[in-house]
């Protein structure tokens, strides 16, 4: 029982992933960047955006807590400040304020930059996966923090693959409902986060709560 990360966490650390990541409110600066290009490449930088978000946030899983520890960052101050970023991104979801897009180059691809990062592999997400790995105390922990990984990279090849379609099925507004839904949630996340590291770096504060 002690030896994996137990099931309500996993659907946890997947939901808050999947949120921050938002695939679906992503979809018009993907659309943007890949404005005059023929739909076979549209669905084709689609997946490998996906495929780039996978090797970012495992990357982040796998060597962020060493990252830390080379240049001496307490990690439940990084998890504060790594949760306050994330509730700032949440809480400029709920405001539902356009997303920065970089210029598209059309010698160039978008798939890296901007789209796998910053745009759905950003800081927050990268934060995130960091915070994860350091909570994680075997080898199959790691397997299903890489599992989440995967799903959620795959998710977003799905959903940007789709990127047209879904965008004309929900259109303008339900676009923006769907965003500011996320926003919430991830704020909430966020905060419950902080909350909980703040227990952990000043224990007097739960002990006088309570």
């Amino acid at each position: 029982m002690d030896t994996a990360i137990a099931a309500p966490t996993l659907i946890t650390s997947a939901v808050a992933l999947f949120t921050i990541c938002n695939p679906i409110g992503t979809l018009p600066v993907f659309l943007q960047v890949t404005d005059g290009r023929t739909p076979a490449q549209q669905r084709r930088i689609g997946l490998l955006v996906g495929l780039a978000v996978i090797v970012i946030l495992a990357v982040s899983l796998l060597a962020g807590t060493w990252v830390l520890q080379v240049f001496g960052i307490d990690i439940t101050a990084f998890k504060i400040a790594g949760n306050l970023l994330v509730a700032a991104i949440g809480w400029a979801m709920l405001l539902a304020r356009p997303s920065p897009v970089a210029t598209n180059d059309p010698a160039g691809s978008p798939v890296v930059v901007p789209l796998a990062i910053p745009v759905i592999a950003g800081p927050g997400a990268i934060a995130l996966a960091i915070t994860f790995a350091h909570s994680y105390t075997s080898v199959i922990d790691y397997v299903a923090g890489l599992g989440i990984v995967v799903v959620v990279g795959l998710i977003c090849s799905v959903v940007l693959y789709f990127g047209p379609f879904v965008a004309k099925l929900l259109g303008p507004a339900g676009m923006n409902v769907l965003t500011r839904i996320f926003g919430l949630l991830l704020l909430a996340i966020a905060v419950q986060s902080i909350v909980t590291s703040l227990g952990e770096a000043l224990p007097g504060l739960t002990s006088t709560a309570s």
